[in-house]
């Protein structure tokens, strides 16, 4: 069983990445966010996509609180 410091410490750096990622996007004009960085298409609102979804589906797997919104598939 996972403690309160840890649950706290976990939630506390999630909050802190998640807001410095959030942060790369925070003036951007739509086409910057969705603009392809690398060979493969990725674009900063794609990643925070996928930020999104694992933490979502892993979370809720972990902690036994599924997302009331359907999940894609992993192999999606």
């Amino acid at each position: 069983m996972i403690d309160e410091f840890a649950k706290d410490n976990l939630h506390g750096r999630l909050r802190r990445d998640r807001k410095a990622l959030l942060w790369k996007l925070d003036g951007l004009s739509e086409y910057d966010a969705r603009r392809p960085l690398t060979a493969t298409g990725t674009n900063l609102l794609g990643l925070v996509k996928h930020v999104a979804s694992v933490e979502a589906r892993y979370f809720g797997e972990v902690f036994g609180r599924p997302s009331p919104e359907p999940l894609p598939r992993w192999q999606d």
